[in-house]
């Protein structure tokens, strides 16, 4: 390990060519004791050719069969030799001063292991230019805000990882679909400490058609797959009944609005929520969303909760009440 340099590890798969500036902005930040790391999950397009001839040497160029997001990040930490790491996918960007400010948070305070800001996601499509902020904030107690069924959820893009922090946490699941959740999860459970840095934006995500947070059925699956996980290693009180809550709800949701799931699997997965938590999924909330599973209009007036009443019984769990996790839009 080489005190002070910080490695950029960039995991790309036919983002050609997003990647260059992927690659640009790392390359050009404010702080420049840096390596770059672009790990290719066996691209098809012109990385390989381009990667090599643009950048050269200012780049390690690594290429591997297609391992995901977490096996890029895997392989291009165990290349690495920064005290500090920053992993970003190959069509995203770093702001300039991001590493850099980050940097001073890990100076200012030497016990903290991870350093996270904001993230502004942006579209790739044509049409009105929108934009969404993510709205974080310091925490007390991440380990709780993560279990808490409307948790926070952190973007990679927008984190800074002391290299002690990854060795206490591990290596990235490369059989979980939502490897960022389950990393952030057990980071926070083996004891990580976590800095919040106010620099607006610290990096830009790219929106664009065949992102795996498109496919909301595979990312339904792939949360609670997490969560169930975590339910193997969190012992503690109130993270685990946090956690069951967090589950429960999340198979309520899925259950009532049932995108493309037949009726009889919705009723088991609900009664399978409420075999969950039952404090959670009292009988009451069980009876109302059988209906609005098994009657035509159900869903229809599960989403409006027409009855204030209603809402403060199943609002929660179905994510309709105005307390969700907020974000800041823009259009221009």
């Amino acid at each position: 390990m080489q005190q002070g340099l910080v490695s950029v590890v960039i995991c790309a798969y036919n983002n050609w060519p997003d990647l260059e500036m992927t690659i640009a902005s790392a390359l050009f930040q404010s702080f420049q004791s840096l390596e770059i790391i672009v790990v290719d999950n066996s691209s098809t397009d012109a990385t390989q050719e381009e990667v090599s001839k643009r950048f050269g040497t200012r780049v390690n160029y690594l290429r591997q069969p297609n391992r995901d997001c977490a096996g890029a990040y895997n392989t291009g930490l165990a290349a690495s030799h920064g005290e500090f790491v920053q992993f970003i996918d190959g069509d995203d960007v770093l702001a300039p001063n991001k590493i850099e400010k980050q940097l001073e948070f890990f100076r200012r305070d030497p016990k903290l292991d991870i350093v996270y800001g904001d993230v502004r996601t942006f579209q790739t499509s044509d049409g009105v230019a929108e934009w969404i902020d993510s709205a974080m904030r310091p925490e007390e107690d991440v380990l709780a805000r993560l279990t808490a069924p409307n948790g926070i959820w952190f973007n990679t893009l927008g984190v800074l990882f002391r290299r002690i922090a990854l060795n206490k946490t591990g290596p990235w699941d490369e059989n979980l679909y939502v490897e960022d959740a389950d990393y952030f999860l057990r980071a926070a459970w083996t004891g990580c400490s976590f800095g919040y840095c106010p620099l607006s934006p610290a990096g830009f995500r790219r929106l664009r058609p065949g992102q795996k947070m498109g496919n909301s059925p595979a990312m339904e699956r792939g949360l609670e797959e997490v969560w169930s996980k975590a339910l193997g290693y969190i012992t503690e009180e109130p993270y685990r009944s946090q956690l069951r809550a967090k589950i429960a709800e999340h198979r309520l949701r899925r259950a009532v609005f049932r995108e493309q799931m037949p009726r009889g699997q919705a009723l088991a997965l609900l009664a399978s929520a409420r075999s969950m938590n039952p404090m959670t999924i009292s009988r009451l909330m069980h009876a109302l969303c059988c209906a609005a599973i098994i009657l035509p209009w159900g869903r229809s007036f599960a989403r409006l909760g027409a009855f204030s009443s209603i809402r403060r019984v199943i609002g929660r769990p179905l994510q309709i009440e105005s307390g969700a996790p907020s974000v800041a839009r823009s259009t221009q």
